[in-house]
């Protein structure tokens, strides 16, 4: 059985009822944790201690009901020897450390493992029995694999404050990298990718937005980077679901970031530029249309594309065929997938509907955008990046900006055959996996980002 066949099977075990057991076993909530006996955490390690000593029969009898039927100590031991061999992790060495975590307002546990060729998180949730609901590989806990800075970056070079983006209910923290020596300086917004991004766009070891103050601070470029809106806020845009859009999500806060760049002492308020990667790529295009002044754009792995979730059927269908063939259990999630892309094309959602995260507001205003056409009215320069080892984002998508912005003065690409989606080297297919190995984004695209600068915005 491989692997990525074994985390579908367990990412709809998940999903149901509400998010892991039976109906006669709803998920243990967060305000029922202290009734559970035994400590999680410990049932966390334990499980794994006897994944590492091949005591699988032993694992199993640890299950709820719904994971006993859907996975069989053959295919427990199936799943950890593809994690340690066919998947590259190595041996198992040792658990680091344990975090509990939230899902959707239930407990679960990850369990840090560190592996002879790198460490991963095991994924644990429970029921209010203490029985195991379900489990995945995820990435290392935050904070449990330590950030490797970049050769590149020289901290003596720039000094780092905190500062605070926009005002009242959603302030968001930030960080302003600025160099030493005499400004005014060039300066650059990071606008994150999906998802409750931190100011670091932390994932797993690795921090791309870090790398990219760093090293662009180094060579002379002013960058100011924050906590997204939906990292730091959750509860408050819970209660406001149904109003919520990508503007509230994106667009306002790199807007109020670049009005504080303009007010900000040292830096060049004629030279302030946006680096968006993935959904903040997608949407730099209406942040420069709305604010003002803004001098370039920078778009790294951004869909030509709106409606970005379209993108999704295709990327689970590629992390299904990584094998070569696709079986029925997966069959049947890519179908499912499928059904959900059409609800939301659709928009066959009632008022307060929840679909793949977001609310029929959120999507109707994707779907009214078209990132190439805005991009095509702008007057800026740009420039476009794109690993060609991306499966979230593709050079097929990279291709559709050129053929919609051909011909645009000023506008430039850049292509790297060895760079992911989050632009650190790699070779082979990418996968999720590779997110947990540390890494840095590569040197070249600094590079090319700081020429950019040079040419582009002049300094």
């Amino acid at each position: 059985m491989k692997m990525l066949a074994v985390h579908c099977v367990l990412i709809l075990v998940l999903m149901t009822s509400p998010l892991v057991g039976g109906a006669d076993e709803p998920a243990v909530s967060l305000d029922a944790v202290t009734s559970v006996e035994r400590d999680l955490e410990t049932i966390a390690r334990d499980f794994v201690s006897l994944l590492s000593n091949r005591e699988f029969e032993e694992a199993v009898g640890s299950f709820s009901a719904e994971m006993t039927a859907a996975l069989s100590p053959e295919g427990l031991e199936a799943m950890w020897d593809d994690v340690t061999s066919a998947e590259g992790a190595g041996e198992f060495e040792k658990v680091v450390g344990t975090t509990s975590v939230e899902i959707a307002g239930y407990e679960a546990v990850i369990v840090t493992c560190e592996f002879a060729n790198r460490s991963l998180g095991m994924r644990v949730v429970l029921d209010k029995q203490a029985s195991i609901a379900g489990i995945q590989f995820v990435p290392p806990a935050e904070g449990q694999v330590d950030y490797r800075a970049p050769a590149y970056a020289k901290p003596e070079s720039f000094t780092e404050r905190e500062c605070t983006i926009g005002s009242g209910e959603w302030e968001l923290p930030a960080t302003l990298s600025i160099p030493k020596g005499e400004g005014p300086f060039p300066a650059a917004v990071l606008v994150h990718g999906s998802g409750p991004n931190d100011r670091d766009e932390t994932i797993g070891p690795n921090k791309p937005f870090k790398d990219l103050a760093w090293g662009l601070a180094t060579q002379g470029v002013a960058v100011l980077r924050y906590e997204k809106r939906t990292k730091q806020h959750p509860t408050k845009i819970a209660g406001v679901m149904d109003t919520f859009t990508v503007d509230d999500e994106v667009v306002t806060d790199a807007l109020a970031a670049i009005e504080l760049l303009k007010r900000t002492e040292g830096i060049d308020s004629d030279r302030i530029f946006v680096v968006g990667h993935s959904l903040g790529a997608v949407m730099a295009p209406r942040i420069a249309a709305r604010g003002e002044g803004l001098a370039g754009l920078v778009l790294l792995a951004g869909c030509p594309v709106g409606l970005y979730i379209e993108k999704m059927a295709e990327q689970v269908e590629y992390l299904l065929s990584l094998d070569g063939e696709i079986d029925e259990t997966e069959a049947k999630q890519l179908e499912e997938t499928r059904a959900q892309l059409r609800t939301i094309r659709e928009l066959d959602m009632s008022e307060g509907e929840i679909v793949l995260g977001c609310s029929k507001a959120y999507w109707a205003d994707l779907m009214e955008y078209d990132p190439v056409a805005t991009a095509s009215e702008l007057t800026i320069p740009m420039l476009f990046c794109q690993g060609e080892r991306d499966y979230q984002i593709t050079m097929s998508d990279f291709d559709g900006w050129k053929e919609g912005l051909a011909g645009q003065e000023g506008v430039s690409f850049k292509a790297y055959p060895e760079l992911n989606h989050l632009f650190i080297a790699g070779t082979g297919k990418s996968t999720p996996e590779e997110y947990s190995q540390p890494g840095n984004v590569a040197q070249t695209v600094i590079d090319d980002i700081a020429g950019w600068v040079d040419d582009e915005l002049g300094r």
